[in-house]
């Protein structure tokens, strides 16, 4: 595994690190017991991925107490990330979350926290001088961001020193990469989420794939029909690639996520021992010039003609 240090912090974090959202129902129920979710999230430990990223908002609270249940005995090994709850702007409510959050994930003390969704209504300085107070009392150690922009990061700043924002990254997803370069000016780590822009990268699906009612993907860009045929031009280059390399199209595209600059970590999901397994290798290989500019020209053909969405998940 490879280590990157964690913005202007002096904490050292995996390169591919632990997307916790799936220990939970919001996507999809992928685990069918809490046994094997606590024995995906201690082979992640074992394969040196040592950022685990969670949130009150992923089933209700249910992430964190599985997140928690893993912790037992093993606290120390953990650079644990969470959120402000959803709707909590006010120094108050910010640790009425926090205190929440620290209940289910069964420790004393919250690495990074993490403001999930800037608000459009309230001032997110509020928000940011609520962690600042719990910094201060011991119960999280960093005040970070996650959906912020240029602006929204800076006043944050202003406001306390912030050691990362969380933002969406991948092949078919590269509209952050002036805010990406901005933060790493600043020395705020960037953690990067959905590498496989929902699972399109990963060469599952073509045009004909269909999902279930409830389904995430239902609602995700990638898979509309004006737009799915050309991200799956993004997804051709990436399965040559996998290719030459005798790896999966996945971890192309994590691969290609992690060396870009000025990312501290890629936030993964795994459902299996084996997906974590393969997330963990992601790194442990290098690209040559002439394949990283194939999905250059890739990425850049599909980024100047899809149609541009405010989230991955636009209605």
């Amino acid at each position: 595994m490879r280590y990157n240090k964690l913005g202007w912090s002096g904490i050292t974090v995996s390169a591919v690190s632990l997307g916790c959202a799936q220990f939970s129902n919001q996507f999809t129920m992928t685990q069918k017991t809490e046994e094997d979710m606590i024995a995906i999230m201690h082979r992640s430990l074992d394969l040196g991925i040592n950022l685990w990223d969670t949130a009150p908002g992923y089933g209700n609270g249910y992430s964190e107490t599985m997140v928690g249940k893993a912790l037992r005995g093993r606290r120390t090994q953990v650079v644990l990330a969470t959120k402000v709850q959803y709707h909590h702007w006010t120094p108050e409510l910010v640790e009425e979350s926090c205190d929440a959050s620290l209940k289910r994930l069964d420790t004393d003390y919250i690495d990074v926290l993490q403001v999930h969704w800037p608000s459009r209504t309230e001032a997110n300085e509020m928000t940011i001088a609520g962690i600042a107070l719990l910094v201060k009392k011991g119960k999280v150690r960093y005040a970070a961001l996650s959906n912020f922009n240029q602006s929204q990061t800076d006043l944050a700043g202003c406001v306390y020193p912030v050691v990362s924002n969380q933002l969406p990254y991948a092949l078919v997803w590269c509209y952050d990469e002036p805010l990406i370069r901005h933060c790493g000016e600043c020395s705020i780590g960037v953690l990067a989420y959905s590498p496989l822009g929902e699972g399109i990268l990963t060469g599952r699906y073509d045009e004909t794939s269909t999902f279930p009612p409830g389904d995430v993907r239902n609602h995700c860009v990638f898979f509309r029909p004006q737009v799915m045929p050309l991200a799956l031009k993004v997804t051709a280059a990436v399965k040559c690639i996998a290719t030459k390399y005798g790896v999966t199209p996945a971890q192309v595209a994590i691969n290609w996520t992690a060396q870009q600059p000025h990312i501290s970590s890629v936030i993964v999901g795994s459902s299996s021992i084996q997906q974590v397994e393969q997330n963990a290798a992601a790194v442990q290989w290098a690209m040559d010039d002439t394949d990283i500019a194939l999905l250059k020209t890739a990425s850049d053909e599909y980024m100047a003609t899809a149609p541009r969405f405010e989230t991955m998940w636009d209605e």
